[in-house]
C-alpha cells in the first residue's frame, strides 16, 4: 500500500509559484507589484511566503542560481513560461511528496534527516561520546557513526569546527570526517571543514596538530600541518596555503572580512539569512573590510549601504537586492 502524500495548501502553492517567478531572474515590474499586492492581501500569504523561504533554505532546494539558469536558457517569453511551469511542477512534487522514494534518497533529504543539523543563521555546539567537540555553522548537517574500529563524522553539507579528543578505548580508532569530495583523517588536532557545493570543493583549515586528506577518486594523500589550509575535490588536492584564523570567527558570532569583493561578502552573508540576497554585478567588485556580528544580517546590510555607494532594496525580508546608489 502506498503512503498518501501530504497535500500542499492552496496558499502555500501560491507562495511557491511566486518563488519560481523570482528565481527566473526576469521579474517584470508588474509582477513585483502583483506580488506585493498578494503579500499584503492576507497575513496568511506572508506566513506562507516565510514557510517557503525557510523550507528552501533548510532543504537547499533548487538554488536560485541553478533555477535561474534553467529558466533563462534560450530565453523567449513562451519558453520562460514553459520552464517556469516545469520547475513549478518539480517543486510541487518535492514539497508535496517528501516521503516518496526518489526524494527520500536525495542529498537534501539526507540533510533533513541528519543526526545533527542547523538552519540558516543557526549555530550549534555538541560533544561526542569520546569527548570530541563539534561546532556546526549555519545551514550544516552531519551524521555521527562510531564503531569498534573507527570514529566517523559524515559531513552532509555546511561547515564544522572539530576539536578531537583522545579515544577512551584501548584499541585505536581513527577519527575520520567523510565529505562528498573525500575524507579528512584527524591526527590529534583542531580543524575546520567546509563543503562548497557550488564549486564541488572542500576546504580544510588546520589550527592544531595535523590532518591527512584523501580525495575520493584518487589514491593521493596529503598531510596538512597546523597553520595550513587547502582545497580539495574528488580528483585532487590543491597547493596548501597559510591558514586563515578568521575563517572560524563565526563560532564567536562574527564575520571578519579583509578586502573582500562585495559579491563574495554578500554571498557569505546570505548563508546566515533565509530568502534571497542578490548583488548587482555592477557593484560586485567593490571592496569591503570589517568585523560584523552575525546575529543581525539586516544590520550588516545597513552598514554596507553606509560604507559603500550602494543601496539595499528589500522587496520583502526574504528578497533583498544590493545595487548601485541612485
Amino acid at each position: 500500500m502506498s503512503t498518501p502524500r501530504p497535500a500542499m495548501s492552496p496558499v502555500d502553492a501560491q507562495a511557491l509559484e511566486w518563488q519560481v517567478v523570482f528565481w527566473s531572474g526576469e521579474v517584470q515590474e508588474h509582477e513585483q507589484q502583483d506580488f506585493q499586492i498578494w503579500l499584503a492581501a492576507d497575513p496568511l500569504h506572508e506566513q506562507a511566503w516565510a514557510r517557503i523561504q525557510q523550507f528552501g533554505q533548510q532543504m537547499q532546494l533548487a538554488p536560485q542560481e541553478v533555477a535561474s539558469q534553467v529558466l533563462q536558457a534560450g530565453l523567449s517569453a513562451q519558453a520562460v513560461q514553459r520552464r517556469r511551469a516545469i520547475l513549478r511542477s518539480f517543486l510541487l512534487l518535492v514539497c508535496g511528496g517528501l516521503g516518496s522514494y526518489g526524494v527520500s534518497r536525495t542529498p537534501q533529504w539526507a540533510a533533513w534527516n541528519a543526526d545533527y543539523r542547523t538552519a540558516s543563521g543557526q549555530r550549534k555546539e555538541l560533544t561526542l561520546p569520546d569527548g570530541t567537540a563539534l561546532a556546526l555553522n549555519t545551514a550544516s548537517s552531519l551524521n555521527v557513526q562510531y564503531s569498534e574500529t573507527q570514529r566517523n563524522v559524515v559531513l552532509l553539507g555546511g561547515e564544522v569546527l572539530i576539536s578531537t579528543a583522545s579515544d577512551p578505548q584501548i584499541r585505536h580508532r581513527p577519527f575520520v570526517v567523510q565529505t562528498p569530495e573525500g575524507e579528512v583523517q584527524a591526527l590529534g588536532t583542531r580543524f575546520l571543514v567546509r563543503h562548497w557545493p557550488s564549486k564541488a570543493r572542500v576546504s580544510v583549515q588546520v589550527y592544531e596538530g595535523a590532518v591527512e586528506l584523501r580525495p575520493r577518486h584518487v589514491g593521493q594523500r596529503t598531510r596538512l600541518q597546523a597553520g595550513q589550509q587547502v582545497l580539495f575535490s574528488k580528483q585532487q588536492s590543491y597547493t596548501p596555503e597559510p591558514a586563515n584564523e578568521q575563517a572560524s570567527a563565526w563560532q564567536r558570532g562574527l564575520l571578519v572580512a579583509e578586502r573582500w569583493r562585495l559579491g563574495d561578502f554578500l554571498a557569505e552573508v546570505a548563508r546566515y539569512r533565509a530568502g534571497v540576497l542578490r548583488c548587482d554585478p555592477a557593484v560586485a567588485g567593490l571592496m569591503i573590510s570589517g568585523v560584523y556580528p552575525l546575529q543581525d544580517t539586516d544590520a550588516i546590510l545597513q552598514s554596507v549601504s553606509q560604507a559603500l555607494p550602494v543601496q539595499v532594496r528589500m522587496m520583502t525580508p526574504y528578497w533583498v537586492t544590493v545595487s548601485a546608489s541612485a
